[in-house]
């Protein structure tokens, strides 16, 4: 039976009572969430009197009875359909989400879906990969060997092997299934199957992986990086990632499966920016530079995000913050960190660039400074869901 959804805004607060859809948010609800709070990355919630301030992860999370839906603030005008809507293809577009092929990427709009849909997704890659059969790699083991081959280990030879001459200390590589790749993923193929959802199709996918180890989550490495011959995983390690990464696990007696996909949008937002101006630092020749460092106060380092170097000796260092605003003002500390920026870095220009909200207009204003570098300071608005190419050139007035 799905789940029913109830969808609230990041940095929002929900109540204890609040209704939507016929669901109501209880002090059960409330529980629950602080029995999940060390799983989740820090600062992504705060726990209040018979309430929950959001923070600036946006996603899914999936309780027993309700999906909670955090929407970015984005686009406030009240159709979460069309907020849901232009921020996944946003996802998908600068591949935040993977792209799943002939599957119907509006599926991924319906959050009550979304679980199945990676899940669905994840089986298909993997019933390609194992009639392959499963990706080998070499890895290199030491032991007692009834011959010779490999690199004889001397000093563990002489203490083992002294009586037994008919047998070898050898270190060799071997050719194994059981390597991090093939343990990601059956990993996610045995969360799969706890799910419920594809237990049988998983149960007969398991078979492949039976000389593979099962290794924990915590165990699992965070990394894992493909080569030529494994390059065919892609896919399936992505969904994987996402599977493992989302688990939940039995966090209420066993009984149901958790997942949740988050997204830091002070992450996504930096990310964006780069992207954009890296393709309009070759289309207008101009050198970028992401998150360069010069030394402040002994070891303390002051960081932009960005430090721009157009002709004419002229640089622009930028900052993202996603935070709304209510009116065009910083606050001291966002101030206080762009005026540190334009004299360390020698920047004529210091851009604080926030999301677009409230309609504000940009503002600018020179540093009053006595014999130092002149820059301005200014605040500046981006919307991710319009032309970000543009909007920054107009920004840039390049």
């Amino acid at each position: 039976m799905s789940k029913l959804i109830f969808s609230v805004y990041e940095q929002a607060t929900l109540l204890v009572g609040q209704q939507q859809n016929g669901f109501i948010f209880t002090e059960k609800h409330l529980w629950q969430l602080a029995q999940l709070k060390s799983k989740f990355p820090a600062g992504m919630y705060r726990l209040e009197y018979q309430s929950v301030r959001w923070g600036n992860y946006v996603g899914l999370v999936e309780l027993p009875e309700v999906i909670i839906e955090i929407l970015p603030k984005i686009d406030r005008s009240g159709n979460i359909f069309q907020t849901r809507l232009r921020w996944t293809q946003l996802l998908q577009q600068f591949d935040f989400l993977p792209q799943l092929g002939n599957l119907n990427p509006q599926l991924l709009m319906q959050p009550g879906e979304l679980t199945e849909t990676l899940q669905r997704a994840f089986i298909s890659e993997v019933s390609r990969i194992t009639p392959r059969g499963l990706a080998r790699q070499y890895r290199s083991q030491q032991g007692q060997q009834p011959f010779l081959r490999g690199k004889l280990l001397l000093t563990e030879q002489i203490r083992t092997n002294l009586v037994q001459k008919h047998r070898f200390y050898v270190q060799s590589q071997n050719h194994v299934k059981d390597h991090s790749l093939n343990q990601r993923i059956k990993q996610a193929l045995r969360i799969v199957a706890q799910s419920g959802h594809y237990s049988a199709k998983t149960n007969d996918l398991l078979r492949y992986f039976r000389s593979v180890t099962d290794i924990s989550l915590d165990a699992l490495e965070p990394q894992i990086s493909l080569n030529r011959a494994t390059q065919h995983y892609q896919l399936a390690l992505r969904l994987a990632n996402l599977i493992c990464g989302g688990y939940l696990g039995g966090t209420f007696a066993g009984q149901d499966f958790g997942f949740s996909l988050l997204f830091d949008m002070s992450r996504v937002f930096e990310l964006l920016v780069y992207y954009h101006l890296k393709k309009l630092s070759h289309e207008h020749n101009f050198k970028l530079h992401y998150q360069p460092q010069r030394a402040f106060w002994r070891t303390k380092n002051l960081c932009p995000d960005f430090l721009l170097e157009l002709e004419g000796e002229q640089r622009i260092v930028i900052d993202t913050k996603w935070k709304v605003l209510a009116y065009p003002e910083p606050n001291d500390e966002d101030l206080r960190q762009v005026f540190a920026y334009t004299q360390v870095f020698e920047a004529s220009r210091g851009i604080l660039l926030y999301p677009q909200s409230n309609n504000l207009s940009p503002t600018q204003t020179s540093f009053n400074l006595i014999s130092t570098n002149s820059a301005t300071g200014e605040i500046q608005f981006l919307s991710i869901l319009e032309n970000i190419k543009s909007q920054l050139l107009n920004i840039l007035l390049i």
